[in-house]
């Protein structure tokens, strides 16, 4: 007689979570841990906080703002016990994607072990690092992004009842999934799943690889290539409402009175992500792509409710569109969305944006999901962040590197259809800088133009009003007053008498950008550049910094910007020892 013994899968854990758990504070006890399967494989990609002492099944509802495909797999325990108490059974009794839950114990000096439970008993496994590499070059990300109608009595009753309706309608085959830019139609066929445009053994990394043939065969270095796929969703009954001129036209909601209630009537957009590996058969998209649009219309049902509670808003009256976002903070490695109603300033949503910062174990003085942290924004064509395709050299002992925290767009010469070449490169710079705080969420305020900074300056005093319209060069003195003035951001000033007594000041720079983050803005001469990062090696005493030029005259290209060193490493001697130098360093404020 042969026993069939079912094995446990193996076992991958993202680099994002292992050193996300080397930095949890030691007074938190229990945490959850979200993966994902492919080909046998478990791949923990996330972990939160269990706050058991405010909420009960916090995990159930963070799983709503994660990318289809990630669910609960297990439990993290910060202790050196295997022992498991009522609330931890509790989740590990709620983990679907696996028969054998995960249990990872974390002891004080972080030492790292894991186990699955099989058959009520604990086996311990080792797990291999996934590399952030790794993870953005085999898995790629779908987007689904479509408007349905939603009509319905303004209650929450009548909010519950028509969502739910929606979520059934499309788990149940009635929908289908195109995806964009392809002639790939994914449908549902009773009990089975159908696609049209291309082969059914096809995987969405082949189908994604023939629709940028270019980037697939060069291969080359890219900022952060995190691929994304966009897919729409076409109701097959009623196809002529999802039409262009829906979308246009329905900005708003309108509350119409009917005996005996209100009615809701509004365009509900449903834009929702999830993670796959790039060898996905198509064919197993559409139970993907389904999973993604209930996740998502439970998140708008969520926030309709919420406001539906508020005084005043019972009938409907001032219910405002919900908006998605989805954030991709550089310390978790996977994508957030929050649904927020249009128009709250995000002042009004801290509690709300304290508690997800909670969960997740992230700082609390620095915002991370503001809406000027959005990832996935319209472009206006600049580059964002260049200094990412620079190739990183391996890590030495004795060698210290800061870098700038987060994004921020290059702005150079000649930009705009403006022509500022030969006397613009501190306003650039410091709307690089602007850039930078408007994509940390410090600000809404729109980057200004170099027109609009030079009547800041006119208006405070600082520049005649002959200087607007002029070709006047600004220094670090002029770039902090307007950051002061339309930010709202103090500056500190560090004064280098020679391009040589930059050295001087290189530990006060690693500190700048370990604390605050920001570009730093640097005038020596008649010549102005943008700081973007140090390096020291405290043996030799060789500092480099990281230089972002903008001098450059070009088109918006990644590959000239780079191998021309347009942004790149500069040694000392790239300072003019002759030149006196003033260096602007914006400061940060502790924001959430």
């Amino acid at each position: 007689m042969v026993t069939l013994v079912k094995m446990s899968p193996r076992l991958k854990i993202s680099s994002y979570v292992i050193e996300r758990l080397s930095k949890i504070d030691t007074n938190v006890s229990t945490g959850c841990l979200y993966g994902l399967m492919y080909d046998g494989t478990l791949l923990v990609v996330g972990l939160s906080i269990e706050l058991f002492e405010n909420e009960k099944n916090t995990y159930s509802q963070l799983l709503l703002n994660l990318p289809a495909e990630i669910e609960l797999c297990g439990v993290v325990k910060f202790s050196d016990s295997l022992t498991m108490g009522t609330s931890v059974k509790e989740i590990l009794q709620n983990v679907d994607i696996t028969d054998n839950p995960l249990v990872m114990i974390v002891n004080e000096k972080k030492d790292m072990k894991t186990h699955f439970l099989v058959h009520d008993k604990f086996e311990e496994t080792k797990y291999e690092v996934l590399s952030s590499d790794e993870l953005w070059t085999q898995f790629l990300h779908v987007r689904l992004d479509t408007v349905l109608p939603l009509s319905c009595e303004a209650t929450i009753s009548g909010v519950k009842n028509i969502m739910q309706n929606k979520r059934k309608k499309i788990a149940s085959g009635q929908v289908s999934f195109h995806i964009n830019g392809t002639q790939v139609y994914l449908f549902g066929v009773a009990s089975d799943v159908g696609l049209t445009g291309t082969s059914t053994e096809g995987t969405i990394g082949e189908l994604v690889d023939s629709m940028n043939p270019e980037q697939s065969t060069k291969k080359k270095k890219q900022t952060v290539n995190i691929e994304i796929v966009p897919v729409n969703l076409v109701l097959k009954t009623t196809k002529d409402m999802l039409s262009d001129k829906l979308v246009k036209t329905a900005v708003k909601m309108m509350t119409t009175q009917r005996n005996p209630a209100y009615c809701i009537s509004m365009p509900l957009r449903i834009d929702s992500l999830a993670i796959i590996h790039r060898n996905t058969k198509l064919l197993e998209l559409y139970t993907v792509m389904v999973e993604a649009a209930c996740r998502s219309l439970r998140l708008l049902e969520s926030v309709l409710i919420e406001q539906l509670g508020q005084e005043g808003i019972g009938d409907g009256a001032g219910l405002r569109l919900p908006e998605t976002y989805h954030f991709l903070p550089q310390e978790i490695g996977h994508f957030i969305t929050r649904i927020v109603p249009k128009g709250i300033p995000d002042e009004s949503m801290e509690k709300e944006r304290r508690v997800l910062h909670e969960q997740l174990g992230l700082s609390l003085n620095r915002p991370v999901f503001r809406r000027g942290n959005t990832y996935l924004t319209v472009n206006d064509g600049r580059l964002i962040n260049p200094h990412e395709a620079i190739p990183q050299p391996p890590s030495k002992m004795d060698v210290t590197t800061s870098l700038v925290r987060g994004r921020y767009a290059y702005y150079h010469y000649m930009q705009d259809n403006f022509n500022d070449d030969g006397w613009g490169c501190a306003y650039r710079s410091m709307q690089t800088i602007f850039s930078w705080f408007r994509f940390q969420g410090y600000t809404t305020v729109e980057v200004p133009s170099l027109r609009d900074i030079q009547q800041c300056l006119v208006k405070i005093g600082d520049k005649q009003s002959s200087f607007l319209g002029s070709k006047q060069w600004i220094g670090s003195t002029e770039v902090m007053f307007c950051l002061e003035t339309l930010l709202g951001v103090q500056s500190r000033i560090i004064f280098a008498n020679t391009g040589k007594d930059m050295q001087n000041y290189i530990h006060e720079l690693i500190h700048h950008f370990q604390t605050h983050g920001s570009p730093i803005m640097i005038g020596g001469g008649v010549l102005a550049h943008t700081i973007l990062g140090v390096e020291h090696n405290s043996a030799t005493n060789e500092i480099r910094y990281l230089i972002l030029d903008p001098h450059y005259t070009g088109a918006e290209d990644l590959t000239t910007v780079i191998n021309k060193g347009w942004c790149g490493w500069k040694n000392s001697d790239f300072w003019n020892k002759t030149v006196h130098y003033n260096l602007c360093l914006p400061q940060t404020k502790y924001a959430i």
